[in-house]
Order: structure tokens, then C-alpha cells, then sequence
């Protein structure tokens, strides 16, 4: 199937985003070493263990060993950020500091440091609450990302497709969707931009049904000279259903049916209907 070079282009450039954004930063291995005693620094965010112990490891994964672990009430400085682990630093006493990566989940079970998230009354709670660590501003992403692109091939009745996506959930049922797909049939090619209001009721299933409305504009060239498709450009509106199955906390696959009713500029309308699978990355 031969693509428009518009949409080649995009989708390389999509792809490159999306790698750029999880690319990994230079390696940082476990450290233990003298220094001086240093002031909390304000841009970096402090969290306070509440499990037992936590395991810290010399690199950004779990094939990394682990060089030190942290017991209950010490304080770890979050530094940057790799995928899904975090590099921390901590004062193991007075004149020395070590520095080494913990898991997400890891620091999703930690506190934020009261100097920078005092505790707060809640009705109903014998005493202050701390905040969560995976409920700061800073961190809430992380645990709950929001913006997503992603891939999709289907087929209709007459042509096949190929398109791209990029959407952002406002709440986790609720979402918005741009997309773009290019139909290549024997006398046809078509390229299609729309937006969708995207709706999610079960959104915690691993098997998560999905419903779209949406519109956009479609620009039909005949690809022989015989076609009796003209040369046009008009306006659609589409529904879509479908389901998402979920792969890990940022991906997944997408199965999709789009019913799309195309506005002519003459008189009678098309229909087209197409089946579709695509696969979706949250970022």
C-alpha cells in the first residue's frame, strides 16, 4: 500500500516525538560519596518512605542491581525523570549522600515532604493527611498520563487505509481525538482530517468499549482517467465504536468500526463504513 507522502511524513514525525519524549538520558549508576550537607533545592521535589524499606537500584531498571535500601521515614530528593524510574538522591548521614533509581510504584507509595505539601484536615479523618506523592501537580502525569498518539489500518468496502491519531483525555471517561487517514482504492485515493468527543463509561476494564462522534473534511483524486470518481473536497460527519484492550498502564490496542457519512456537493450523499486495528501510547 503506497501512502500519501504528507501522512508518511507525519507519521515520522509523530514517531520521533514520541521516541525523543521516552528517550533515555545518560546513564547514572549508584553513588556513594562524601559531601557537604546541602539545603533542600526548591525545584527539586522531597518524598518521605512509608513502606518498610525500599529497594534502590544502580540504574533505571530492574536488571540493575540494588546497591542500598532505604528504611521507613528517610527522605528521598526526586532528580529526573527515565520512562518509568526516577532517579533520587538521600543524606545517609551527616557528610554523605547517596544517589540511585526507584520504580514509579515504589514512589507511588511514598509521602510528600511536609516542608513542601504540609498536611491537611479532612473531614471525617482523625488527623491531618499527608499528600500522596502520585497526587502532586508535578507527579499526577506520571501516574495518570493524558496525551496519547497512535497508529491504526483498516479496510472498507472498496479501499484500504492506514491513518494516524493524537488525542488528550480531559477527564478518565472523556476524551478528545484528532485524526488523519489516507483510503487508496483501484480508481481513488482519498485523505481524511477529523476531530472526535471520545467516551469511555468503563474506562477501568482491561476491555475498555469506547464511542466517538465526530467531523471533518475528506479530499477525493480520481487515480485513472476513466474513474467516474471526480476530483472534490467535502465535509463528513462519522460515529465510531469500538474497544481498547490494555496492554500495560501505556499501551494498548485499539479495534475500531467507523460509520462515516460524507456531504457532497451533489446532491446525494455517501456512506462509508471500515473496520479498523491500531495500537495507541500514552506519553
Amino acid at each position: 500500500m503506497i501512502l500519501n507522502r504528507g501522512i508518511i511524513t507525519t507519521f515520522l514525525s509523530l514517531l520521533v516525538c514520541s521516541a525523543l519524549s521516552w528517550a533515555q538520558t545518560a546513564d547514572t549508576t549508584g553513588s556513594s560519596e562524601p559531601t557537604k550537607p546541602e539545603k533542600v533545592r526548591a525545584e527539586n521535589l522531597r518524598v518521605e518512605i512509608i513502606d518498610p524499606f525500599l529497594e534502590i537500584r544502580t540504574g533505571p531498571g530492574r536488571n540493575y542491581p540494588i546497591f542500598y535500601v532505604a528504611q521507613r521515614s528517610e527522605e528521598l530528593e526526586i532528580q529526573k525523570r527515565r520512562n518509568d524510574w526516577y532517579q533520587v538522591g538521600l543524606q545517609v548521614n551527616q557528610n554523605r549522600r547517596k544517589t540511585g533509581w526507584i520504580h514509579r510504584e515504589a514512589l507511588g507509595r511514598t509521602l510528600v515532604s511536609e516542608l513542601q505539601a504540609p498536611a491537611v484536615v479532612v473531614a471525617g479523618e482523625p488527623e491531618p493527611v499527608r499528600m500522596n506523592a502520585k497526587k502532586h501537580p508535578r507527579l499526577v502525569h506520571a501516574f495518570n498520563p493524558r496525551a496519547y498518539l497512535g497508529f491504526t489500518f483498516g479496510r472498507s468496502s472498496t479501499s484500504d487505509l492506514a491513518g494516524l491519531l493524537a488525542g488528550y483525555n480531559l477527564t478518565d471517561k472523556l476524551a478528545i481525538e484528532l485524526q488523519a487517514n489516507e483510503l487508496l482504492g483501484q480508481s481513488f485515493q482519498s485523505t481524511s482530517f477529523s476531530g472526535n468527543l471520545s467516551l469511555t463509561p468503563f474506562d477501568r476494564w482491561r476491555v475498555a468499549p469506547f464511542f466517538q462522534l465526530g467531523m471533518g473534511s475528506i479530499d477525493n483524486k480520481a487515480r485513472v482517467t476513466t474513474s467516474q470518481q471526480n476530483d472534490a473536497s467535502d465535509k463528513f460527519f462519522q460515529s465510531n465504536a469500538g474497544a481498547s484492550v490494555l496492554l500495560s498502564k501505556r499501551y494498548r490496542i485499539r479495534l475500531e468500526y467507523r460509520h462515516i457519512n460524507i456531504i457532497q456537493s451533489r446532491n446525494e450523499n455517501r456512506e462509508i463504513e471500515t473496520w479498523q486495528i491500531g495500537f495507541i501510547g500514552y506519553l
